[in-house]
């Protein structure tokens, strides 16, 4: 308002003598003149005029806004505004509001051309909120919830926020938004409060003004595209897509069933499975297919959470008597992503509640997806008709990734950490270091990373092998070395023979090679002797385990490829046995 009070001044100073000395906030309380009431509106059309696109403040109704047509045109003379194209917003609405241009000299109109701003738009304080809030959360949560959200607008003096979907709106109300409140209450010099809603759920005529904020310019400056691109790149390295996912042997089914669902080809199967191991990539699946979904045109309604969530949200409208609103964010979709299917097992009231979701989905020929950490035939603690339903699902195993896929995923997540931390380069020395430390699945090779990355002061010093054997022993723990009886038991696991088998004399290849490896891995993995391995597998002779040694260290040392696969699965199991056991 001091802008325009100055400019009104130097214009019409008759009627402020009364009033000097009193302060903007007195100003305001005395705006009761037809002076001061032509001010209030300078100040309505002209902050709508400065703004663009979604940073339009909206501070009345559209009839209201045009009510007093006759006074907006003295303030666009005032102000140097085109009447004929006032005239034209005033017949055609808020569409061509960008079209509207104030003079380059405001001076020849008796405003001071240094004149000065009451201080940053509600854009801008968003703006700053939201730099303040990404460095107080996780930044994986604030690219998945927070970066989606779009300024819309300030109505009725709340600061409208939009979300592009029901379930991130379910998010940020639940988790979020009392922090952002908080944040920008320390912001604004107003006092104005933050509102959050789904962008579908807005006036068209909102719609209509604002545009689609999540859509990119047809013409945007240089500035605009890269400052776009930089978003949209920090926002791609945080989410978790299609494209950084690493695809092998072991998950290339799954995957491909993502892909097909993203893209809508026809599945018979109304219910699918994606079940295995903890860290193997069954939410990055998830995550991926939800985002392929959101990206594509003409979006199809679609809800993820995870068992967990729809558990605790059951319970809490259990208790509140009311669960129709959970039970309509599940229903009402062609596509429902469900995480973690255990943390309902035993839980009959959540059964039955996900029963009668996943039925209402699939009648109506949609899918659900599911994750979980046991194939369908060996979950326990469900209904036996949830069970029922689940095994009559399409089912698909992600398996734990072999070494050159490990190795891959290695590369592929360090690429991402130079991008932010230029140094930090890894020889193939130190990848197969990690490999061979860490047999857990992708998510704790990621953590080696992770925790590398913070050993070198996030670039302030380049990786080395002391930081890397620091870090493996923070994660890994000191080195563990399997029994013999590990060993043994773990290959006659991984090649399917018998204990008689792989302590007998027979020739025959399908016994002869597991046992060969198992005595080279008893010799390479322990600190045993020929003898004490001998005597281990019943041989009275330490030449057999030495033959044995030597014919598997050829083949390695020649990179045959099919006793470099056994020994490195072999390898696998006999670690995961280890790991069963010590838990």
């Amino acid at each position: 308002m001091i802008e325009i009070f100055s400019g009104l001044q130097k214009k019409f100073p008759e009627n402020f003598t009364s009033h000097q000395g009193l302060s903007e906030s007195q100003q305001q309380i005395l705006a009761r003149s037809k002076l001061y009431s032509i001010a209030s509106d300078i100040m309505l059309w002209l902050t709508i005029f400065e703004t663009q696109n979604s940073s339009l403040n909206v501070a009345k109704s559209r009839p209201s806004l045009w009510r007093e047509t006759g006074r907006f045109s003295w303030c666009s003379r005032l102000w140097g505004l085109d009447p004929n194209r006032v005239e034209s917003i005033r017949m055609n609405g808020y569409a061509n509001l960008s079209d509207i241009g104030r003079v380059s000299d405001p001076a020849a109109h008796g405003f001071a051309a240094d004149r000065q701003q009451d201080g940053p738009g509600a854009l801008q304080l968003w703006e700053n909120t939201m730099i303040t809030i990404k460095g107080i959360i996780p930044g994986e949560d604030y690219a998945n919830w927070l970066a989606p959200l779009r300024f819309v607008a300030e109505i009725d003096k709340a600061i409208v926020i939009a979300a592009k979907d029901q379930f991130t709106l379910d998010r940020i109300e639940g988790d979020y938004a009392r922090r952002l409140q908080q944040v920008w209450e320390r912001m604004d010099p107003k006092g104005r409060r933050l509102k959050f809603n789904l962008w579908s759920r807005l006036s068209s005529e909102v719609r209509d003004m604002v545009r689609n904020p999540w859509a990119i310019a047809d013409a945007p400056d240089s500035d605009t595209t890269a400052a776009d691109a930089t978003s949209t790149t920090a926002l791609a390295q945080g989410a978790l897509t299609f494209k950084n996912l690493m695809v092998g042997d072991s998950n290339r089914r799954a995957v491909g069933l993502g892909r097909r669902l993203a893209a809508g080809d026809p599945i018979p199967a109304g219910i699918v499975v994606i079940y295995g191991q903890p860290g193997t990539g069954k939410t990055h699946i998830l995550k991926a297919l939800e985002y392929a979904v959101s990206q594509t045109s003409g979006s199809r309604r679609m809800a993820y959470l995870s068992a967990e969530e729809f558990m605790t949200r059951f319970v809490d409208g259990a208790r509140a008597g009311d669960t129709r609103e959970l039970q309509a964010f599940v229903k009402n979709n062609e596509l429902l992503l469900i995480d973690d299917l255990h943390w309902i097992a035993g839980k009959a009231k959540t059964d039955k509640a996900f029963f009668g979701a996943i039925r209402s989905v699939t009648a109506e020929g949609g899918h659900v997806v599911i994750t979980a950490d046991t194939a369908p035939g060996d979950m326990v603690g469900l209904s036996k008709q949830l069970s029922s339903e689940i095994k009559g699902a399409a089912a698909v195993e992600v398996g734990t990734p072999d070494d050159e896929m490990r190795r891959e995923i290695i590369r592929c997540h360090a690429g991402i950490i130079s991008e932010t931390t230029p140094n930090f380069i890894l020889s193939e020395q130190m990848i197969d270091r990690i490999v061979t430390a860490i047999q857990g699945p992708g998510r704790e090779l990621c953590g080696v990373l992770w925790s590398l990355q913070l050993e070198t002061g996030y670039g302030e010093f380049a990786p080395t092998m002391d930081m890397l054997e620091a870090v493996i022993r923070r994660i890994a723990g000191e080195p563990r070395t399997p029994t013999l009886d590990d060993i043994k038991r773990a290959c006659m696991q991984q090649f399917n023979v018998s204990k008689a088998d792989i302590e007998s004399s027979s020739k025959m290849r399908s016994i002869c090679h597991p046992r060969q490896i198992a005595m080279y891995l008893s010799r390479t993995m322990t600190d045993k002797s020929y003898p004490q391995i001998a005597s281990a597998y019943k041989k009275q002779d330490h030449t057999t385990v030495l033959h044995a040694y030597r014919k598997i260290s050829s083949a390695l040392k020649s990179e045959n490829a099919e006793t470099t696969r056994d020994v490195e699965a072999a390898q696998r199991s006999i670690f995961q046995r280890m790991a069963v056991r010590e838990t």
